[in-house]
């Protein structure tokens, strides 16, 4: 039975030596990180699109209102102030807010597609063989109680050594009583 063990550890550390060589090629390690690097970049146009979105939606929102009031409003956009009728400000806003939720819809669709080409080109630690993953948890947990062991061990050592140099403090600072013993009655009154 113990050789049965033994061969079933040799099959997944095998299994998990050339997960791993799989990992280390240079160039695929390059590859994910470009594909990673591609997922990085969208999530952030997705983050600005979503902060204009919600700026244009606010301004509308205050048009819708009322609270903006007059016959011309002013328009921050691409560097520029713009003082325009408040009809045409809600056109353009109501427009621009249609081409960035296009975009954004756009953007997560291509957000998609890098995910999956990503998770496609990088290995999933769902497809690790359960007996690699316990192999692996049980060295995690071999370290561990090893670290912990050691950390007791060391405190305990100190304590033994803060211990000791108590004693050797209390030691010193007992008072010697013999010396009073050949004193006599003080010739005081």
């Amino acid at each position: 039975q113990s050789q049965s063990i033994v061969f079933q550890i040799f099959v997944c550390f095998r299994h998990l030596l050339s997960r791993m060589a799989g990992v280390l090629d240079r160039h695929k390690l390059l590859k994910v990180e470009a594909l990673a690097d591609e997922v990085l970049r969208t999530k952030e146009d997705l983050l600005n699109l979503d902060i204009h979105r919600n700026g244009r939606r606010e301004a509308l929102g205050s048009l819708r209102r009322g609270e903006s009031r007059g016959a011309t409003q002013w328009l921050a956009t691409e560097g520029q102030f713009l003082r325009l009728p408040t009809d045409t400000t809600r056109n353009w806003l109501q427009s621009r807010q249609g081409e960035t939720d296009e975009a954004i819809v756009a953007a997560r669709s291509r957000l998609k597609t890098q995910t999956r080409a990503l998770l496609a080109e990088n290995p999933k630690v769902t497809d690790l063989n359960p007996g690699v993953c316990d192999l692996l948890l049980q060295e995690n947990r071999l370290e561990q109680q090893q670290r912990a062991a050691e950390a007791a061990e060391a405190s305990q050592k100190q304590a033994a050594e803060q211990k000791a140099l108590r004693e050797q403090k209390r030691s010193k600072n007992v008072l010697d009583y013999s010396r009073f013993d050949g004193m006599a009655d003080s010739d005081c009154d």
